[in-house]
């Protein structure tokens, strides 16, 4: 995979493939290294690597990482931060002057009435409406932004009234070990919409480069329903 490749998320947003250490062998040699014993051929180094995934030998895993440049609205890095093992540099808003993108739904969604953090599709939501009275926020936002700035206050206060669905980026740089803990768990059904869509491009690249982790990663997964990888 060349690296800049991009997948784009959630509008104006993209998952984007910057570079990658290891590959599924290296996985396999590192595991070997316990015994001192060299590769078997692709066949078997094919089958150790899914024995050590179906028995969760997970550090050989570690060995490789993948990092990516992520565009998302700061209400969806709210969620990935959660996951300390990653590590990340993000864009300032204190350093430079935030670009007017804000993250808007192509549908929107009613509060789940059995799952009071989740979220279900609606018919009785009036999309339009919604949809220009969040517009009419945003452009107030910015604009008051924009006002304080002129007005000499400094960009790390002038931010404070930007909504969190304004986009930021961010560097993340990730083992492979962790990064299957974090589809596992933002991939399920009860993580919320755009997150699944965001997780769902970092595995699409994933996929391409390490072909037999995420062989045995979709053979053993539990309580994850499989999705169409976003165009």
């Amino acid at each position: 995979m060349q690296s800049g490749h991009t997948i784009p998320i959630l509008g104006q947003g993209y998952v984007r493939y910057i570079d990658h250490l290891g590959s599924d062998l290296r996985i396999v040699e590192s595991a070997r290294i316990s015994y001192k014993s060299p590769s078997k051929g692709v066949e078997q180094d094919k089958k150790l690597l899914i024995y050590l995934y179906k028995h969760r030998h997970t550090s050989p895993f570690e060995q490789c990482s993948i990092t990516y440049n992520i565009k998302m609205p700061i209400f969806i890095m709210r969620q990935f931060v959660r996951h300390r093992t990653f590590r990340l540099n993000e864009w300032s808003g204190r350093y430079s002057e935030l670009v007017d993108e804000f993250y808007l739904p192509t549908q929107w969604r009613a509060a789940d009435a059995k799952n009071k953090q989740g979220s279900q599709v609606s018919d009785t939501l009036d999309h339009a409406a919604l949809t220009q009275e969040v517009q009419a926020c945003h452009n107030a936002a910015y604009a008051s932004y924009q006002s304080l700035l002129q007005k000499g206050v400094a960009r790390e206060l002038a931010r404070m009234v930007l909504p969190v669905s304004i986009f930021t980026e961010v560097y993340v740089n990730c083992d492979l070990h962790n990064l299957i803990h974090f589809l596992q768990l933002r991939e399920d059904d009860h993580a919320q919409q755009e997150i699944r869509e965001m997780a769902a491009a970092m595995r699409q690249v994933a996929e391409k480069l390490y072909p037999w982790t995420f062989e045995a990663f979709h053979k053993y997964r539990l309580g994850v329903t499989d999705r169409p990888t976003p165009a």
